[in-house]
């Protein structure tokens, strides 16, 4: 063959591929620049992703039915909780079994109540204060009813149906439980009163209850809160009668005129 076809035949070849080469270049570029072809891509993947964190997070059966937001009085947050068949107690839930991700809602709208249906109220003694909250009638979510747990004893705390029946149950000693007080706060308001006497338990927090140097007034409740220890889980200390003498000559004086009024 003729030198000058072969030539001729190569720059042909070379010729297409070079048009070839420049197309390609152009239709990428032009995918590259487009809103559309970016944002739908990107849906994709989140889409994507979403599925798979779906699959890898799905509730467990034991948990699925009964689980469900509900305001928690000691973490001051809302939380996924679990109530197992008849038991009427609130179990910590898999936080995946929650409609709703429970930890973002506020207080009003952390547990889901029937828009239709009268709901009823319940008062819980808070620091010393009552406060009203709305009770749930559903059966499976009847253990939202509650105050929270005693810290002592981790017993639940149960609610009372009437504002007086609350505000009759207060005692010297709640309001040094509030919870806008530290730890430290709360033990050193508590021992200024020789009404009460302050118990740590076993996470390193503690209440102040009444007492008296002997030990904690109700024993069947707080029975190992034990004034003979000296430190550590439930060591009970009494308030310091010298301090709580000064705080009543002080407190003699009336309000009005007395710029140290304590307590």
């Amino acid at each position: 063959m003729d030198k000058k076809y072969i030539l001729l035949f190569v720059l042909i070849v070379i010729f297409f591929l070079l048009i070839f080469y420049i197309q390609k270049n152009i239709i990428k570029e032009s995918f590259a620049n487009s809103d559309i072809y970016v944002d739908n891509y990107e849906e994709e993947i989140a889409k994507i992703i979403a599925e798979q964190n779906k699959k890898q997070s799905k509730c467990n059966n034991l948990f699925k039915d009964n689980s469900f937001c509900q305001w928690d009085e000691n973490l001051n947050k809302c939380s996924c909780k679990y109530q197992k068949d008849e038991l009427k107690y609130a179990f910590p839930a898999e936080p995946d079994c929650c409609d709703r991700q429970c930890s973002f809602l506020p207080k009003e709208k952390c547990l889901l109540l029937s828009p239709n249906l009268k709901q009823p109220k319940y008062y819980c003694n808070i620091g010393g204060k009552c406060y009203e909250r709305t009770a749930t009638i559903k059966n499976n979510q009847i253990s939202a009813n509650n105050c929270g747990l005693d810290s002592l004893n981790n017993q639940l705390l149960l609610p009372y149906t009437s504002l007086e029946e609350c505000e009759g149950r207060i005692n010297v000693c709640d309001k040094y439980n509030d919870p806008k007080y530290s730890l430290s706060e709360k033990k050193s308001l508590c021992m200024s009163d020789n009404r009460c006497g302050f118990c740590t338990n076993n996470t390193n927090d503690g209440k102040c209850i009444e007492g008296t140097a002997s030990g904690p007034l109700d024993l069947q409740k707080y029975y190992y809160c034990d004034p003979s220890r000296t430190e550590g889980t439930y060591e009970y200390k009494y308030g310091d009668q010298a301090q709580a003498l000064n705080i009543s000559e002080i407190n003699a004086i009336p309000y009005e005129s007395n710029p140290n009024y304590l307590i």
